[in-house]
This record gives structure tokens, C-alpha cells and sequence, in this order.
């Protein structure tokens, strides 16, 4: 981790710098709408009047041939095709000369998330066009043609919104490259010489800083560097004296978050893609479309119990390294599937290699950690898994959208490439191990370092926390979410700006929350506010329904989250921790790990059979109520620690 001097020089640039993008995207996008609308408004009422024209022009061709308005056959198949061919049409109404309706057609349903623009957009009355109708210079009857005046607002609000995606794709790609760029020339090279500046203050001059590690700060580690070098040679030492060893999270943000938005690609279709892709007759819709999410937690759940020994005998970088051809593979794999049992197959296979990558960057993340930062080293970690997530489901249902969705795992898998790429530039090859806390005790306890598993605060925090809101996760956002949408007439682009609100509020509370856990607040408090909060939002479907229903209940599901997602494993770390024997950090990140997988996979076995006996909102809102017991849970936990808090403060005074 980065000390405060690096940190507050890239949050400054980081800050101004998204604020110019963001701001001057949004004033070139509502300029580009509202003069575009303008431009093409008299185009669209003329191609109107040429519809209606050519409409006009097929019946009185009838008519020549002495058929009556009201006899001319086919006339309501052809009026619906005409709604076809033309989207901007909303009804056409054949009347004869009394008024009487002699043929109509009307639009029954809307082109997918036309409803969702509507709400977003300022709209007028439609729009009616009316031409007589004539027969050898005799008035018969008139043509009404009402078209849609949102028609074109829509779309360019749609078009809006995809480009407003890959800005905020953009503002957080450039908020890891500012980041990146910013450590390299100011953050690291700075932090090397406070390091290198205590070392000589402490009387420890075994250390210098080699130039290149020095970025723009080459005079002040030079000088530093020749003191040490000649207080060595006055010893009578002339070996050369090694670089001063330092690794930093920021060495990974990187080739994380590329690697983070390339897997998460497909967070807004995949049910919907793999329900579509079929397979045997025995698997039910509803199964197939969880069965690459189930594959995918179930491969997950096979490497936790193993992360401890993977990550104490390969080291971070060379076990990212492995992990990048492997993923692009199966990605592909996933893309060219044809099944959706080939589907789960290859997914799952891309989860366990996801699975070492990610345990890679995390055990990274702890090793730099300064003492007493657990929770905001797991927030760093998880800030850039979200914000990858974040950008790979709004950017993969955009593309999906466009380009298909087996053609969007090909982009990811390139993605994946170019993450190996950036990491083996980037990530340190060395980094040292992390120092544990050490805790004092009368008598040491004994047994195998497993039975962290049996500790009592650590059930407390598996059932009342872990387990519920990996269920919501896995079942609302993953599963639920996107099918419950699809159901509604929702696109895929339109689901994917729905679920990436659940990673949005993780990117933007996430850093803040980890400061405030590793604060004066604590773990317990942020842990009891974030289940409640997703528990009230997810039991409120019980209240309402809807697109815009869903879309609050995802975003306050993702701030609850974003409460206890890496606060659980600090709490997590500091129940560890408390525990002299060694190896017990490892094993309860493990158990918690293995635990969060076999509950997310039981929750969506589960929720196919609830879906079809009991609805999507009865099931979510169920949900919400197992999470609020889970806060009740964890608010005995508080009163119980107070308690014993209080009461070995009293054996100490006595």
C-alpha cells in the first residue's frame, strides 16, 4: 500500500481528471441529442408522409378495379405488415366516407425498453397524418396514420446511454491508468524514499534505490543511495548493495482490473444466453439457465479449500501469469457453446482458473498491507474486482446488444490477453510475507490451526452475514435480475445498465467504507448496517414490482454489500489473527471462501424450484428476510463482544 505522501498526489490528479471527462461527456452528449433531434425532425415527417402515401396508393389501386373499401380482401394483413416494416408506426385506421372503420391496425407490443426511454423522455400527443382516399375523383374514404413522436427520441437516447456506458467504462479505465501512471512517477519512487529515509534514521544504511525505481525523485535516492554506499565501503564492505525490496498493490490494479472487466463480460446475459442456447430434453429452462452459474461456483468452491497451500507455494505473479491463457481459452469455449451443458462446462473451467488469479492478486494485496489496513487492502482489491465487474457487465450487454452475445466472449478473451500482458510488466516478482498480529495469552491454546473454524464469532459472521448476502448475490443479481427483466420485454443493454448499478455503488462506497471499518466505526456496525439495508431492499418486492422497482432494490442491494463485503473478511482476518497458532489467517479466509460458494450454489438450486411454485418477487423478498435475521444474528454478536469487552476491563482494573 502506498504511505499518505503518494496516495494524496494521485487521488488530486485522479479527481480533476475524471471530473473534466465526466463533465465535458455529459455537455457533448446532451448538446449532440437535442441538435440531432432538431436536424432530423422534418426528415421524419416527411418519410411519414411517404408512408402513408404509399399506403394510400396500394387501396385506391383496388379500388380501380371497382372493389368497395370495405370488401377489399386482405387489406388488415396488409396494414400489419406495413407496422412491420415501419416501427415508427403506431396504428393505421381505413375509414370510409360515413366514418364508419373499414380496416385498422394497431401496434400490441413495444419494441423492447421503448418504455423504460419513454420515462426518461419529454414526450408530445401522437402524431396523426390523414390523406383521402379516392376513387375516380370521388371521395371514399380517408387513411389515418398515427405514428410514434418518441420514435426517434428513443433511439437516441439508447444510442445516449450506450455512450454514456463506455464513458464511465473510460472514466474508471482512466482512473487505474492516472492511478498506474501516477504511483510510477510519483507514489512508489516517494515511498521508497521515506522507507529508505526511516532505514538510515534507524541506523540501517544496507539499502539503496536504484535509479529507474526512482522516477523523477533520481537526485534525493541518489544522494540517499552514495550515503549508504559510503558508510558501507567505510566499514570495509564493498559488496554491492541490494535495491530496497518493496512491492505495492498498485503494481497489480491494472492488469486486475482488465483482467476483472474481461471475465465479468457476460454478468448481464449469461442466464439469458445459456437458457436460449437449450440442451437435453430433462433440462427445464429455468435449469439451464443457471447451470453456468451453479458450474462456475461449484469450480470456485473446489480451489478455496486448496488457496492456502496454492498461495504458499507458487508465488502471485508467476501463479497470475499461468492463470491468463488458460481463462482466454475457456472463454472461448464459452462463446463457441452450442449447449447449454457446453456452456456450464466451459464456465465452470474459467472459474477455476479465475478463482488462482484472483486468489493471486488478493494474497498480493494482504503481503503489501501495512499492519492494522486489512480491511482496506481487501477494499483496494475488491474496488478494482468491482470496478472491472462494473465495466465488463455494462460494456458486455452494449456489445451483446450490437454484436451478439458468442461474439462478446472473443473480446473478453482478448481482454484476458492483454492483462497477462500488462501484468507481467507491471506485478513485482518478489514481494515478502505478510507479518501476522501477534496476541498474547495466558495459555496458549492447542490443537490444529482448523479449529478457527469452530470459533464462535466466526460461525456468528459465516451465518449472519457470508451466507445471506452470497444467496442475494448469487440468486437476485446473478439469476433473478436479468430473467425476471428479459421476462418484462427488457433488452440486454437495458439489463446490463440495471446490473452494473449493483457494482457502481460497490466502486463508488467501497473505499469509503473500508476507511470507516478500519476507523473509528469497526467491523461489527458496518457489517449489521449493510444486512439490514439489503434486507429491507430486497423484502420491499413484496410491496412492489417493475423495471424501476428492481433498479432501486439493485442499487441499495449494492450498498448493502458493498457494508459487508470486505468488512467480512477483515472481521474475518482479526478473529484469525487473534489465534497464536499459525496458519489460521489462511484457513478462515479459506473456510469463508468454501462457505460463500456452497451457499450461493444451494441458493440457486433452491430458486428454480421457488420461481416456478412462488414468483420472482417471493422469492427475492424470502430472501431479504433470511438476511435480516442475519442481522439480528450479528447485533447478539455485538452485545455478546460488548459485554465481554466490559467485562475483562473490570478483571483488569481489579
Amino acid at each position: 500500500m502506498l504511505e499518505q505522501p503518494g496516495r494524496i498526489a494521485a487521488r488530486r490528479v485522479v479527481i480533476w481528471a475524471a471530473l473534466t471527462l465526466v463533465v465535458s461527456l455529459l455537455v457533448t452528449l446532451y448538446a449532440a441529442l437535442h441538435i440531432f433531434e432538431e436536424a432530423i425532425a422534418p426528415e421524419l415527417n416527411k418519410r411519414s408522409q411517404l408512408i402513408g402515401v404509399t399506403v394510400r396508393e396500394e387501396i385506391e389501386r383496388a379500388l380501380d378495379y371497382g372493389v368497395p373499401l370495405d370488401s377489399i380482401a386482405g387489406v388488415d394483413t396488409y396494414l400489419e405488415g406495413v407496422l412491420d416494416d415501419f416501427e415508427e408506426v403506431e396504428q393505421i385506421t381505413l375509414l370510409s366516407v360515413s366514418g364508419a372503420i373499414a380496416a385498422t391496425a394497431t401496434r400490441q407490443t413495444q419494441v423492447p425498453g421503448a418504455e423504460i426511454q419513454t420515462k426518461l423522455a419529454d414526450i408530445d400527443e401522437p402524431a396523426w397524418i390523414s390523406l383521402p382516399i379516392l376513387s375516380r375523383n370521388a371521395l371514399v374514404g380517408e387513411l389515418r396514420l398515427e405514428t410514434d413522436p418518441k420514435f426517434v427520441s428513443t433511439r437516441l437516447r439508447n444510442v445516449v446511454l450506450d455512450i454514456l456506458v463506455v464513458g464511465l467504462v473510460s472514466v474508471l479505465l482512466l482512473f487505474e491508468l492516472i492511478i498506474w501512471v501516477t504511483a510510477g512517477a510519483v507514489g512508489k519512487p516517494l515511498d521508497r524514499i521515506f522507507s529508505l529515509l526511516r532505514e538510515q534514521a534507524a541506523g540501517n544504511f544496507k539499502h539503496v534505490i536504484p535509479a529507474p525505481d526512482a522516477g523523477e525523485l533520481r537526485r534525493i535516492a541518489r544522494r540517499l543511495s552514495d550515503r549508504a554506499i559510503d558508510l558501507s565501503e567505510r566499514a570495509g564492505k564493498h559488496l554491492q548493495l541490494p535495491a530496497l525490496p518493496q512491492a505495492y498493490f498498485v503494481d497489480i490494479r491494472l492488469p486486475l482490473f482488465i483482467f476483472s472487466t474481461a471475465t465479468e463480460i457476460s454478468g448481464a446475459f449469461l442466464p439469458l444466453y445459456s437458457r436460449d442456447a437449450g440442451g437435453p430434453e430433462w433440462l427445464t429452462p429455468n435449469l439451464a439457465a443457471i447451470a453456468p452459474l451453479v458450474a462456475y461456483l461449484v469450480a470456485i468452491a473446489l480451489v478455496a479449500p486448496f488457496s492456502s497451500v496454492i498461495v504458499r507455494r507458487i508465488d502471485p505473479r508467476r501463479l497470475f501469469i499461468i492463470s491468463i491463457p488458460l481463462t482466454a481459452v475457456t472463454m472461448v469455449g464459452v462463446g463457441l457453446g452450442n449447449s447449454a451443458i457446453l456452456i456450464a462446462f466451459w464456465h465452470g473451467a474459467m472459474a477455476l482458473v479465475y478463482a488462482l488469479a484472483t486468489i493471486a492478486c488478493q494474497e498480493y494485496a494482504l503481503r503489501t498491507a501495512s499492519r492494522g489496513e486489512d480491511a482496506q487492502a481487501i477494499g483496494s482489491f475488491l474496488f478494482v474486482i468491482l470496478g472491472g465487474a462494473f465495466c465488463g457487465t455494462a460494456l458486455g450487454g452494449v456489445l451483446a446488444n450490437r454484436i451478439g452475445a458468442g461474439q462478446t466472449f472473443f473480446i473478453g478473451a482478448a481482454l484476458v490477453l492483454l492483462a497477462g500482458i500488462v501484468g507481467a510488466r507491471t506485478i513485482a516478482p518478489k514481494i515478502g510475507e505478510r507479518i501476522r498480529q501477534q496476541t498474547v495469552y495466558a495459555r496458549e491454546p492447542t490443537g490444529p490451526p482448523a479449529g478457527i473454524l469452530l470459533n464462535a464469532r466466526f460461525i456468528a459472521l459465516i451465518l449472519g452475514i457470508s451466507v445471506p448476502t452470497n444467496i442475494g448475490m448469487a440468486v437476485f443479481i446473478w439469476y433473478l435480475t436479468p430473467v425476471a427483466l428479459s421476462a418484462d420485454g427488457v433488452n440486454v443493454a437495458d439489463i446490463g445498465r440495471v446490473v452494473m448499478l449493483y457494482y457502481l455503488m460497490q466502486v463508488l462506497a467501497g473505499p469509503i467504507v473500508a476507511q470507516l471499518a478500519d476507523g473509528k466505526v469497526g467491523n461489527l456496525p458496518l457489517l449489521i448496517g449493510g444486512i439490514t439495508i439489503s434486507g429491507l431492499a430486497l423484502s420491499s418486492l413484496m410491496l412492489w414490482s417493475g423495471f424501476w422497482p428492481i433498479a432501486i432494490v439493485v442499487t441499495l442491494f449494492g450498498l448493502g454489500h458493498t457494508m459487508c463485503d470486505a468488512t467480512q473478511y477483515s472481521q474475518a482476518i482479526r478473529i484469525a489473527e487473534s489465534d497464536p497458532r499459525p496458519g489460521t489467517v489462511q484457513i478462515a479466509l479459506s473456510g469463508l471462501r468454501l462457505i460463500e460458494r456452497l451457499a450461493a450454489i444451494a441458493g440457486l438450486a433452491a430458486s428454480v424450484f421457488l420461481v416456478d411454485n412462488i414468483g420472482y418477487d417471493t422469492t427475492i423478498a424470502g430472501i431479504g428476510m433470511m438476511m435480516l435475521t442475519g442481522a439480528v444474528i450479528m447485533v447478539l454478536v455485538q452485545i455478546v463482544t460488548t459485554a465481554q469487552g466490559k467485562s475483562n476491563t473490570v478483571r483488569s482494573g481489579k
